[in-house]
């Protein structure tokens, strides 16, 4: 049951929505993990056990599981690292982040490595990736992450992501994906359907210090890509907003997922957040997620 919050937002934001379009199951899926095996590969032995899986068209490396005659968590090849449980969406945030095998690039909140691990995939192991994670029980699930999934262009940093202009480094990629009130994952955790104003009051400082911190680690021309699991606009279209008028700084098109929204609660946004997309569980079977794409001028 929605909390009387969410209810006057949902009303607003998406009329007709019901309670079972945002708790519907969604299909496992997963990522092949090219540093280890080919698509082809792993697609061919996990059929031969019994797997049915199907190719999602909008993510280079990511398989809708649609049958599984066991957990998928449990086979030789997942313990080996040839692939990734993950979300499409988180997939897609990695692919629009267009990490190259020279660069230097920042998760900056990197834990449990779904997306770390991709960058490195996509980087073919090259270049430098800065992981960095505040809290200490899940860099564990990091590090055992990226030894998995046999990364070695990855150095693990437990800090505050906050405070990550103390490296000293500029980067030429960012990835925040942002502490969010997680409004988009009710299919699997009940409590985002009770999240309320005194949830937001928490988590938007956090998230707007985060953005700052990301943006000024960012060498010009830089990209930084913002995510959220979250479906509200205050975490997502309004803070970016609010965020982007004092940056020199511009919105980069998506090509994939549903356009922003940009008229959120009745007030008008700049055309060019359109130009960031969302994904819901309704439409792209997947968990409600948000993504942003911005170049530093």
């Amino acid at each position: 049951m929605l909390s009387p919050f969410l209810q006057r937002r949902y009303a607003e934001l998406f009329p007709g929505l019901a309670d079972e379009m945002l708790t519907r199951t969604l299909p496992q899926a997963l990522r092949v993990n090219t540093l280890r095996i080919t698509d082809s590969e792993l697609v061919q032995r996990l059929q031969d056990r019994g797997f049915r899986l199907e190719k999602i068209p909008w993510v280079k490396h990511g398989y809708f599981i649609r049958e599984a005659p066991f957990s998928p968590g449990a086979t030789p090849e997942y313990l080996l690292g040839y692939y990734y449980l993950q979300d499409p969406a988180s997939m897609y945030a990695c692919e629009v982040l267009e990490p190259r095998a020279r660069e230097l690039v920042l998760d900056a909140a990197a834990a449990p490595g779904g997306k770390t691990t991709y960058i490195a995939q996509l980087m073919q192991n090259r270049g430098c990736i800065v992981a960095v994670e505040v809290n200490r029980r899940r860099i564990k699930a990091l590090r055992a992450s990226v030894t998995r999934m046999g990364v070695e262009n990855t150095i693990l940093v437990r800090m505050d992501a906050r405070e990550v202009a103390k490296l000293g480094l500029r980067f030429n990629r960012v990835l925040l994906d942002a502490p969010c009130t997680g409004t988009g994952t009710a299919h699997k955790a009940r409590e985002a359907l009770t999240k309320d104003e005194a949830d937001l009051k928490v988590l938007l400082p956090l998230q707007r210090a985060l953005l700052e911190s990301a943006y000024s680690v960012l060498e010009p021309r830089g990209v930084l890509v913002y995510a959220t699991c979250s479906l509200l606009p205050e975490e997502n279209e309004l803070l970016l907003h609010d965020f982007l008028k004092n940056k020199e700084a511009r919105m980069l098109r998506i090509k994939h997922g549903s356009p922003a929204l940009d008229r959120p609660y009745g007030k008008t946004l700049p055309g060019s957040i359109k130009k960031a997309r969302r994904f819901y569980p309704w439409i792209h079977s997947t968990q409600g997620f948000f993504v942003a794409k911005i170049q530093k001028l």
